[in-house]
């Protein structure tokens, strides 16, 4: 006679601070759940981690600040959440925790837990530490057992870290899958301008974008430009005359992507979309000037779009800060059309192949293998 085997019941905490860190919490919480049906999960979420199941003891948005000045301006705002959630942890004793992302906040957590009720912690998503302040990687050791990795460069960050790392690859890679008459259907002479998701970064490379599209146009009347906003208030940072050579949308970034032969894209995931919808894109990136005077003297990488970051080697242009012009814009887009299909579409297929190193069901298996289970 057979005997049911019970799967053991486990709580796990599992905070997310901002969307990227919902998109990746719901798919995980969803392969955690497939493999053990009876875990109960806590912590902050998104509404995609609630619709799996998570109990969020807070608005995922009251921790959703981004760069240097703004969190700093918030800081007793965002100590105070913390704090409220240390104690509702201490009270729920979980029997693992998992911080997915924002480490600012995440980390201190996991410090406090582990030293408090002595369990394992995850990182999912590593810190920059691969592109600036590698020192804090000594720091981390106190906070937490396990990075999951996106992006396969970052391992090599923790080489001397005691610190376990696992590189999970990352989710895009299984949504963005082109079929080889998708790729060779993309409209001739067609430009994506993707200038981001944040008022400061439209305000700052719109225009730029916008000035590039516009002498290109002037050259060549063949080309198209599509300009997927996220939002409708961002039309306010141009002139009324944009829609009379740009096709202007909003919220739909991937298709525009998919349609694409190139794109300009202000530097963040938005172009490793970009490189897997096989769209060779020239990247922006560009700060208030105190961000970047605080940030460059601590950079040690040779490159900062994820494209070229991903291959190792210079594949596609970037321009950074006070080497953006319309000029050099220009060049990067001539510099992609040189270049050719051919050559773009193997290094994008080589990225892709890359990406998928297992996703949300490995990230799961080893949150399991760190529960002893």
């Amino acid at each position: 006679m057979s005997q049911n085997i019970k799967t053991p019941k486990f709580k796990i905490a599992i905070v997310a601070g901002e969307k990227s860190g919902d998109e990746l919490g719901a798919p995980l919480i969803k392969a955690l759940k497939a493999i053990n049906p009876s875990i109960k999960f806590i912590g902050v979420g998104g509404p995609k981690m609630q619709s799996q199941g998570l109990n969020s003891f807070f608005n995922m948005d009251e921790i959703s600040v981004m760069g240097i000045i703004e969190p700093l301006m918030n800081i007793g705002r965002l100590l105070k959440l913390r704090k409220n959630l240390k104690s509702y942890l201490l009270k729920e004793k979980p029997d693992i925790y998992i911080g997915i992302d924002s480490p600012d906040f995440n980390l201190p957590v996991e410090k406090f837990l582990k030293k408090e009720l002595s369990i394992k912690t995850i990182q999912y998503v590593s810190p920059s530490v691969w592109a600036w302040r590698k020192g804090r990687i000594k720091s981390m050791e106190e906070s937490t057992d396990c990075v999951l990795t996106l992006f396969p460069f970052e391992e090599e960050a923790y080489s001397e870290s005691v610190i376990d790392v696992s590189y999970v690859g990352h989710p895009l890679a299984y949504k963005i899958n082109l079929n080889t008459e998708e790729i060779n259907s993309k409209l001739d002479n067609s430009i994506a301008l993707l200038p981001g998701s944040r008022k400061s970064e439209v305000s700052l490379l719109g225009n730029e974008m916008i000035k590039a599209a516009k002498k290109l146009k002037n050259e060549n009347d063949k080309y198209q430009f599509f300009m997927p906003l996220s939002n409708k208030d961002h039309l306010e940072f141009f002139d009324n005359d944009i829609e009379d050579f740009i096709s202007i949308s909003y919220g739909d970034a991937h298709d525009v992507l998919k349609k694409t032969k190139m794109a300009i894209i202000t530097s963040g995931t938005a172009t490793l979309e970009s490189i897997l919808s096989y769209t060779p894109c020239v990247t922006l990136y560009k700060t208030n000037l105190v961000s970047y005077l605080i940030i460059k003297p601590l950079l040690s990488i040779d490159f900062f779009s994820l494209p070229n970051l991903i291959s190792g080697k210079h594949i596609l242009p970037e321009l950074l800060q006070g080497n953006i012009s319309t000029e050099a814009i220009i060049e990067s887009i001539k510099y992609i059309e040189q270049q050719g299909t051919t050559f773009f579409n193997n290094e994008c297929q080589e990225i892709s192949n890359q990406l998928k190193a297992g996703g949300a069901e490995k990230a799961a298996s080893k949150i399991l293998e760190l529960l002893n289970c």
